[in-house]
């Protein structure tokens, strides 16, 4: 077998080119590997399947713990209200918006150093900053140190986002094509859970004890990750070229050294860049963001995720407003053992992606001759993103519209769980590999697609609601959600002709190279 891109014109060069000319290394499972792997031991591409699956797991576990950090505090402002002798709940919300939108910018400033210093170097770093902005955040107890907790909580929000978008290019350097999709749904919802895990740690926390423990318990675990980096991780930077043997051979074979070497002088591990070529790096997830492919693809997550996101941050006032006042009297361990219902969500849209996102993708490809097209992701999405969704938005609405019971309530809170879940590792691995050289950049400008629109929302739905009433408010989201997959659907439908109107510059795809051969087997893909 060899690699062939059967979407060039006569006479157009493709990076494929060289690797045409030989035969392609398969896997065990019959899959072409993609991108080729080397003859170094050295390449991430041909470590052990244990090393590959404790790196994925830092990466994850960081992930997870960032997370769930910068969430740490989303049933707990109820309480803190009384601390800092505010009135309205809702303005304490406004320290996990802060947080929100640290984890949303974050990644855009760290894509760059991250070129510029190494991923696993900034990563690092980011962990121990968010471990001091955890201790700063536990420790604004005064009833003067609201505007400083909200401070801390920014700050931490600004390191904890680096992880699930610095992870994306270590999946493209350690995975191959066909095992990639598994990898994503592993690292995003990784990333995801800390959502839900963070705020029912904080309901049962407040409801038993002071809520700076909210805060103590993800230290803790910001300090076990950060060991288990400092010991075990690895950078996964490989140069293929012919110059890059020059910086194969920086990285020293003593552990003590190589451990210094990755987390204290990273700049001088890879090759340098200048301070123009950094900048231009953070300009190119703007760029990426404003190509066709990824404006389609990013609407239904910024309208998906945004409404379902939003009111999950509000759904404490809902839950532990009196019922006389339209809620539920719930107390915030009530409150958190209702959240369970999300952890549910996360749980079957992991499974989802465990089965879905390879298998379905790569029977599309085997029907259509063993061609890849990265549309053939996006396949995964018609459950999720075009029946579960709208109807769980509409649920939810019906729920607190019409004060239905609370399971009910939990039964939309479940169903939309799972949608947003599933949706977000697709389309990030999507547009990842429609500009497969810049994983970071793409991932970066997701996660604010994913976040942007949950941040204004705060400043215009409780207006909203007020004026045409929950049910109205989340049925429009409804028909929203079903017209923004309507970017989705054109994309499966047209999106090789869409991706070639994104700058030539940033634009790299997989498309068109041969994964396997028409009468192939779709076994359960393997590492080699």
């Amino acid at each position: 077998m060899e690699l062939t891109d059967s979407s060039r014109k006569p006479g157009q060069k493709d990076e494929s080119d060289d690797s045409a000319r030989v035969p392609a290394k398969l896997s065990s499972a019959g899959f072409t590997l993609i991108p080729q792997p080397s003859d170094d031991l050295k390449d991430p591409l041909n470590w052990s399947s244990l090393k590959k699956a404790t790196t994925l797991f830092i990466w994850c576990f960081g992930s997870f713990v960032t997370t769930a950090s910068g969430l740490g505090n989303a049933l707990g402002y109820f309480v803190q209200a009384k601390a800092y002798n505010k009135r309205d709940p809702i303005a304490l919300s406004y320290s996990v918006v802060a947080a929100t939108a640290g984890i949303a910018i974050g990644p855009l400033f760290a894509v760059p150093l991250a070129r510029r210093y190494g991923r696993t170097f900034i990563f690092f770093w980011s962990l121990v900053g968010l471990l001091v902005t955890g201790i700063w955040s536990a420790t604004m107890t005064r009833s003067n140190q609201y505007g400083a907790f909200v401070a801390a909580r920014l700050f931490g929000g600004l390191f904890g986002g680096t992880a699930p978008t610095l992870g994306a290019d270590t999946i493209v350097d350690i995975f191959f094509l066909h095992q990639r999709g598994k990898a994503f749904t592993v690292l995003n919802l990784s990333f995801l859970a800390g959502v839900v895990v963070g705020p029912t740690m904080s309901g049962f926390i407040v409801g038993s004890t002071s809520w700076t423990v909210q805060f103590w318990w993800s230290n803790g675990l910001e300090g076990i990750i950060i060991i288990l980096t400092l010991a075990l991780l690895e950078d996964t930077y490989y140069d293929r070229t012919p110059e890059g043997g020059e910086y194969r051979g920086r990285w020293p074979e003593n552990f003590f050294a190589n451990r210094v070497a990755t987390f204290f002088c990273g700049a001088r591990m890879i090759p340098s860049i200048s301070m123009a070529e950094t900048f231009q790096i953070f300009c190119n997830s703007f760029l990426i963001g404003i190509c066709p492919v990824t404006i389609l693809c990013g609407a239904l997550t910024l309208i998906d995720f945004g409404f379902a996101a939003f009111f999950n941050i509000i759904l404490t006032v809902f839950l532990q407003d009196p019922v006389v006042m339209g809620g539920y009297a719930f107390t915030p361990v009530q409150n958190a053992e209702f959240i369970l219902c999300l952890w549910f969500g996360v749980i079957i849209a992991q499974l989802y992606g465990h089965f879905a996102n390879d298998r379905i993708p790569l029977w599309i490809c085997h029907r259509k001759g063993g061609i890849w097209q990265p549309e053939y992701r996006l396949h995964t999405l018609w459950l999720p993103g075009l029946v579960v969704l709208p109807i769980a938005l509409g649920l939810y609405g019906a729920s607190l519209q019409y004060h239905l019971h609370y399971m009910v309530l939990a039964l939309a809170n479940f169903l939309g769980g799972f949608a947003t879940n599933a949706i977000i590792p697709v389309t990030v691995n999507y547009i990842i590999e429609c500009f497969k050289g810049h994983a970071s950049e793409s991932a970066a400008i997701m996660g604010v697609y994913r976040l942007a629109f949950s941040l204004t929302l705060p400043f215009f739905v409780p207006a909203w609601i007020i004026k045409v009433g929950t049910g109205w408010c989340l049925g429009m989201a409804a028909i929203l959600s079903v017209f923004a997959y309507g970017g989705v659907a054109l994309l499966m439908w047209k999106g090789a002709e869409i991706r070639r109107w994104s700058f030539q510059s940033l634009s790299s795809n997989e498309g068109g190279l041969r994964v396997m051969t028409s009468a192939g087997s779709i076994e359960e893909p393997r590492v080699i």
